[in-house]
């Protein structure tokens, strides 16, 4: 079975110190429990939508058109939002190898 998160090369001085990132390896799962939540508060947008019904329709429309547009909207949101730190995290570790890349030619 494939690990979910993959912490080989980690050690507990990792874990406190800044040399190696910690939370490339755990984002994903944030993302998909971010994408449950989401999911979670629109379906309950929704039902609270049909109890509402009886009483203005109007209101119970609004109701379940927000929370489509909170699953679609926070879902979408969601997913530019950790693309953007995954890109920071990337430009983090291609600056990290340039750097390694620029000592190793100084020291030679």
């Amino acid at each position: 079975m494939k690990k979910i998160i993959d912490t080989s090369g980690l050690s507990f001085k990792d874990f406190f110190f800044f040399d190696k990132m910690f939370t490339p390896k755990i984002i994903t799962v944030i993302y998909w429990i971010s994408l449950i939540l989401i999911a979670f508060s629109g379906l309950v947008i929704i039902f609270s939508s049909f109890l509402i019904i009886r009483y203005s329709f109007g209101s119970a429309l609004l109701g379940i058109i927000t929370g489509i547009i909170t699953i679609v909207g926070g879902a979408l949101f969601t997913r530019i939002g950790y693309e953007i730190i995954c890109v920071l995290f990337n430009i983090n570790r291609n600056i990290e190898k340039l750097a390694l890349n620029k000592s190793t030619d100084d020291n030679q």
